[in-house]
């Protein structure tokens, strides 16, 4: 049922969880919760500002229908605090970037040990995370546009 739900939602968007039965939205419901915590525990046990899309619980769409479901869901009842919070949830999976292995070496491991001298690399490591960052903060953008479109159609 969810993956219909899922497909439903990538061809019809939001009106998908209006064609459910009272039962199916709320297992929908459940679902997206379940997707928004394990997102949001990944968040919480890596603070840095680029991170592997190897470390998300689900794939990046799959986590943005779950935060659009239920935006759409609080939305309704005005819970701004929630909305919020899934809102900046939704725009933070732009920190998730596809890593070449070599480059999360660099990335990591640097940035990892600030306090110390970083011989001999600090270009390469400028110019790795640099190239990183401007990833993230494009897919940011995007994501921050996308996500208040959707709040207005809704």
């Amino acid at each position: 049922m969810i993956e219909e739900y899922l497909n439903a939602f990538r061809k019809i968007g939001p009106t998908a969880l209006s064609g459910l039965s009272a039962d199916e939205q709320t297992a929908v419901a459940t679902w997206a919760r379940e997707i928004v915590d394990q997102y949001g525990a990944v968040l919480n046990e890596l603070p840095m500002k680029i991170k592997d899309t190897n470390s998300l619980p689900h794939d990046k769409e799959t986590i943005k229908i779950a935060i659009k479901t239920l935006v759409q869901a609080y939305a309704l009842t005005e819970s701004k605090d929630m909305l919020t919070l899934l809102k900046e949830r939704y725009v933070r999976l732009s920190s998730f970037q596809e890593i070449n292995p070599e480059d999360k070496k660099t990335i990591y491991t640097e940035a990892g040990d600030t306090n110390q001298a970083q011989p001999n690399s600090d270009f390469s490591f400028n110019s790795t995370r640099q190239k990183y960052m401007q990833l993230v903060l494009s897919e940011e953008k995007i994501l921050f546009e996308d996500i208040e479109i959707y709040l207005c159609d809704l």
